[in-house]
């Protein structure tokens, strides 16, 4: 009896030092890395799709998106948690590695066929503040650059594209190595990346969205109590919160009667008992998320939101009466009008970039 439990611990010793010769020599490791001159992707294996085998080695030369490469065509499908190495900011104290989230969390993977090239984003007629990195998903299973114009920006649930924007860039350490490319390639300067650290101050990406254009489409949850909206403007940064949007605001409820999600637009009214007026109505662009009531047997007071029409926030009781439009009067002294006042005349019919939003 002890001579078997000898032998079963050193059976146990054994295996243990194997392991520990397996994960030094990079077999037994259970995070599979591909290690590359330029940019590296990689991903944990246990959140790897069990029909990928092995991780394609890919190096990404640059991401100004006129002078890539068919070798930097990268594909992200089902990886969580790719990671890029940055060529050329190899320093002391300076990590060349940073990690990316598709979105909401570390373990959700990038959709399935998100093949294309990664690219830094800069729309033309806006502040430098829009531009940030983005992936563009490509047609088809080749590295054909000629399907860069004819792909589509990779899309977040909420229908709004998969960006890092600048201003998380500028602010985050763990973007160091981000930065310092960006700025020995020249497509930021220091004095921009200073100018988003100070405006920015305070701010809260998890819970802003942010426009640079008034018409810019912006991701929507019909339950939410409120749109938390950050606005760039060329002299100053505002942030408004336009409240209870789709809330049901009798006192007996006091809460939004419908979930769903959407993308919004904010638009200027052209309606006739508008003229003269500097009024927005919002209008709902595209369904994301299915509508649904959340309230049994709810009487219609808020009207459900529909694709393509206009929002409105709450009507009379009795479903025959006609709704009243959700605005939002400009020409009125209200804490949100500066911010929104200040983007009036920024359109994206007058810039680019935004169109594939």
């Amino acid at each position: 009896m002890l001579f078997f439990k000898a032998q079963t611990s050193l059976r146990t010793v054994a295996a243990c030092s194997l392991q520990k010769i397996l994960i030094a020599r990079g077999g037994g490791s259970p995070r599979r890395r591909c290690i590359t001159p330029g940019f590296e992707v990689s991903v944990d294996a246990q959140t790897k799709p069990k029909r990928q085998h092995r991780i394609e080695k890919r190096i990404v030369s640059t991401l100004d998106p006129l002078h890539l490469q068919p070798s930097d065509f990268t594909d992200l499908s089902n990886i969580a948690r790719p990671t890029l190495t940055l060529p050329g900011v190899e320093r002391p104290g300076l990590k060349p590695k940073i990690i990316l989230h598709y979105y909401g969390g570390i373990d959700i993977p990038f959709p399935n066929n998100t093949r294309g090239f990664f690219y830094y984003h800069r729309p033309q007629g806006l502040s430098f503040m829009a531009s940030g990195l983005r992936f563009r998903v490509t047609p088809g299973t080749d590295a054909s650059l000629a399907n860069f114009d004819a792909g589509e920006d990779c899309l977040l649930p909420s229908g709004a594209p998969w960006q890092i924007p600048l201003l998380r860039i500028a602010r985050f350490l763990t973007m160091k190595s981000l930065q310092h490319y960006l700025l020995q390639c020249g497509a930021i300067t220091q004095s921009q990346l200073d100018a988003c650290r100070q405006q920015f101050t305070g701010y809260r990406p998890a819970s802003y969205y942010t426009l640079y254009t008034l018409d810019q489409p912006f991701p929507v949850s019909f339950s939410a109590h409120a749109i938390h909206l950050c606005l760039v403007t060329p002299d100053k940064i505002f942030r408004i919160k336009i409240a209870r949007p789709f809330s049901d605001n009798r006192k007996h409820l006091d809460r939004s009667p419908y979930g769903g999600s959407a993308l919004a637009q904010l638009q200027v009214s052209t309606r006739p008992e508008h003229t003269g007026r500097n009024v927005l109505v919002m209008k709902i662009l595209k369904i994301i998320e299915p509508v649904t009531c959340t309230i049994p047997g709810y009487d219609g007071y808020v009207p459900q939101p529909e694709e393509g029409s206009l929002l409105s926030h709450r009507s009379a009781p009795g479903h025959r009466i006609r709704s009243q439009l959700w605005i939002h009067d400009l020409d009125k002294d209200l804490s949100s009008s500066a911010g929104l006042r200040a983007l009036r005349g920024v359109s994206l019919l007058q810039t680019s970039g935004f169109q594939d939003i």
